[in-house]
């Protein structure tokens, strides 16, 4: 595993710069650029990456996200499943050709296929932009067999269940939620966040569902600290446990426990979603749901290759294992 001296060393920064930037400190002075190349570095020594050479002309693929590159950085989940997209595609002899949010489309005509990170995230006018192209497609992180696309998807649905049941043997009966959706327009009693769904029915079924214990955020550490700040400036009491959707918000809100002195795992235990390399390095480091992220990236490649190369007419669905990883933030 990296260290942050790790990090700091090959980014030639100081290891202090490095923790912040990693704990998504906004009050750090350091511009965008080198906040990019910490994370970059970060990613790079978490992961092989042996590349093949191969002396045949490249094809290329097209990577889509819902994002630009600035939100990107915000929340490592995506980062690492395109950083894994673009080795996987080296491996196979590849171009990759990246199109953040707002860039032109233009450059997919001359793609042998496309990989779209996410689903709900689009519009559907961006949606319909892309399948103008009509090229072999698949879809990451989005469950895309009703709308007839093959997809890789990582299952969450069982680890909701494991992160409940872990609280629960724990004696933590009061359970909530920071969930996360990109408008501020949302229904609370109907997020689109699958975790949510799977959070609440399952629970429901438990008899320990309460809407007054979930929060909501956009799935960046700002927004998790917003929430949660927000409550506890109201003296509004939080449950004793708090699933949260992604790292990025769980940092934020381990930002907003802090300064309201609460203790955690001992006030307040949390466990989180996608275990990206900045979990590891909160304070305290946060318990979180893995997928391997960068394998779920280069798996992509290899399954729209399949298609490319087989001419699959039917959609199909790759789904990859997670676990629960227990570290500080909750009592294990």
């Amino acid at each position: 595993m990296a260290t942050i001296k790790d990090i700091a060393k090959k980014a030639n920064v100081s290891s202090a710069t490095v923790s912040r930037v990693l704990n998504y400190d906004r009050s750090l002075s350091v511009n965008d650029s080198t906040r990019k190349k910490i994370f970059q570095i970060a990613e790079q020594l978490h992961y092989d990456k042996t590349k093949r050479h191969y002396k045949r002309k490249l094809k290329k693929i097209g990577v889509v996200l819902w994002c630009d590159a600035a939100q990107e950085i915000k929340d490592l989940y995506y980062y690492s499943i395109r950083n894994g997209i673009e080795n996987g595609a080296s491996l196979q002899n590849y171009q990759s050709q990246v199109i953040y949010d707002g860039q032109s489309l233009e450059s997919l005509a001359d793609c042998v296929g496309i990989i779209v990170i996410g689903y709900q995230q689009y519009s559907q006018k961006r949606l319909q932009a892309i399948f103008s192209y009509k090229k072999p497609m698949i879809f990451v992180d989005a469950d895309t067999l009703d709308p007839g696309y093959s997809c890789v998807v990582p299952d969450f649905h069982a680890c909701t269940r494991q992160v409940i049941d872990h609280f629960l043997k724990h004696g933590q009966k009061d359970i909530g939620m920071l969930a996360g959706d990109l408008s501020s327009n949302y229904d609370k009693e109907n997020l689109i966040d699958f975790r949510f769904q799977d959070f609440k029915n399952y629970l429901t079924q438990l008899g320990l569902f309460n809407l007054d214990n979930v929060f909501v955020g956009q799935f960046t550490p700002e927004s998790g600290y917003n929430a949660l700040n927000d409550a506890l400036d109201k003296n509004k009491k939080l449950p004793q446990a708090l699933v949260v959707a992604n790292d990025a918000m769980a940092i934020g809100a381990l930002k907003a426990l802090r300064q309201h002195h609460l203790r955690v795992p001992e006030d307040v235990s949390l466990i989180s979603f996608n275990d990206t390399t900045a979990a590891e390095f909160a304070n305290p480091a946060l318990s979180s749901v893995h997928v391997d992220t960068n394998e779920m990236g280069k798996l992509s490649v290899c399954v729209l290759e399949n298609i490319i190369e087989n001419d699959f007419k039917e959609a199909f669905k790759t789904v990859v294992k997670t676990k629960v990883i227990l570290r500080e933030s909750s009592i294990n």
